[in-house]
């Protein structure tokens, strides 16, 4: 029996309130990075956790405290999931610290089948991270640059 745990993207859990349904569905059916596994033996998630979100310098060091609530259950398999490969700038710091910090754990770099066209998907992260439309802030109503509000009933 493999135990494996998944690393995913803590922006996209946050902001695009992904949940990890085709990572786990790719998993339960042996499909994407999961095809590894014999079909015959069964799977133990041991869990899920999200990095921190782009923490800039101290990326590295954070991303083992988050590794490690997984790596102490005597995980054999650490996979990035897929929005951590296909979005992450940190990814081979991450990886590189992984490796250092946890030298006998595999790392998989992917969960589910990426999709055929990998630029649109980008480009639909963009757009539900950043949108089109404006997004206002707390500067722009100081600065009084909003449009009118509605009041709140």
């Amino acid at each position: 029996m493999a135990r494996i745990g998944i690393l995913t993207c803590g922006n996209c859990c946050r902001e695009t309130n992904c949940s990890s349904v085709i990572c786990l569905r790719d998993m339960r059916e042996r499909r994407g990075f999961f095809d590894r596994y014999p079909a015959d033996e069964p799977l133990d998630l041991v869990g899920i956790t999200a990095c921190s979100g782009c923490p800039t310098l101290v990326a590295p060091d954070k991303i083992l405290k988050k590794v490690r609530s997984l790596a102490d259950y005597d995980l054999d398999a650490l996979h990035l999931a897929f929005c951590m490969t296909a979005l992450c700038p940190f990814k081979a710091k991450y990886k590189a610290a992984i490796e250092k910090a946890y030298p006998g754990l595999t790392i998989v770099e992917g969960t589910h089948q990426p999709p055929a066209d990998l630029g649109d998907f980008k480009a639909a992260v963009h757009e539900m991270l950043c949108p089109s439309q404006p997004s206002w802030d707390m500067n722009d109503r100081i600065q009084r640059k909003m449009p009118p509000t509605q009041p709140v009933v």
